[in-house]
């Protein structure tokens, strides 16, 4: 209904202005022809002149307004097409949004946690019944950590590889392909990143149940990831920084995500 109002209401204003145009056009010949009869050939020609004159300068006038009218409505028309390239980008633009979290494993799964064996000098804590003059071996469980990928576009997504370094010692990094990890459009996944954790905790680049050393109270771990989607392969996401604190005293883990990012060439 709004739009054929519209439409009537236009088409009346364009009838409306044809017929004032027209009756312009009547008034100014009858004036023409009575100037004619009355003063003859030459005055007739001066007032034409005149009418010509002023004709030119209402054809002008008319061109710079339509021309004005129709750039102003071809900038509103780019706009709102720039606009919906805009947000048709947003939906199907892949921006992977990732966390480090404590997950809790399956219940029929038996192991929780991994259980790490790491050594300590005597300096640090005096234990009796150690076999070694100078240090000892102790135990610490640590927690599952996992990385949790939400994907907020509207087209799949692959993650092809992980990197995970420590923050100014990046000579210690840890880079881990993902096979077969498809993230579909509004979903989230998951996948474990626990082993990475402890051996950059113990300032190491490999994994194993032993460490001849003991583990530092507080590292600061950058998470990169690397993704494949619609566009192309090897996209690069931004960095993710966590703070991961050791508590000997406690015999717990913490990882906590630090606002601080640099950028993903570093």
């Amino acid at each position: 209904m709004l739009k054929k109002v519209l439409l009537t209401e236009m088409r009346l204003r364009f009838l409306m202005g044809l017929a004032a145009l027209a009756l312009f056009f009547l008034v100014l010949s009858a004036i023409f022809f009575y100037e004619w009869h009355r003063y003859g050939d030459l005055h007739a020609e001066a007032f034409g002149s005149l009418l010509t004159f002023f004709a030119s300068i209402v054809t002008a006038t008319v061109t710079l307004v339509y021309l004005h009218v129709t750039r102003r409505s071809l900038a509103a028309a780019e706009a709102a097409i720039q606009l919906q390239r805009e947000q048709w980008q947003m939906r199907m633009t892949v921006k992977p949004r990732f966390w480090i979290v404590k997950q809790a494993l399956d219940p029929a799964v038996k192991i929780r946690e991994k259980t790490v064996t790491y050594r300590k000098d005597m300096a640090s804590r005096y234990r009796k019944e150690s076999a070694h003059g100078s240090f000892y071996y102790d135990s610490m469980n640590w927690p599952f950590y996992g990385v949790d990928v939400w994907n907020d576009g509207e087209r799949s997504m692959r993650i092809s590889h992980y990197k995970m370094w420590i923050r100014d010692e990046e000579s210690i990094s840890i880079t881990r392909p993902v096979v077969g990890f498809v993230v579909p459009p509004n979903e989230l996944r998951s996948f474990t990143a626990t082993e990475e954790l402890i051996a950059l905790a113990f300032r190491t680049r490999t994994f194993t149940e032993r460490y001849e050393r003991m583990p530092c109270e507080e590292t600061v771990v950058g998470l990169r990831l690397i993704f494949s989607d619609w566009r192309g392969d090897d996209h690069s996401s931004h960095d993710e920084y966590y703070l991961v604190a050791v508590s000997e005293e406690k015999r717990e883990v913490t990882v906590d995500r630090l606002e601080l990012r640099l950028e993903s060439g570093n």
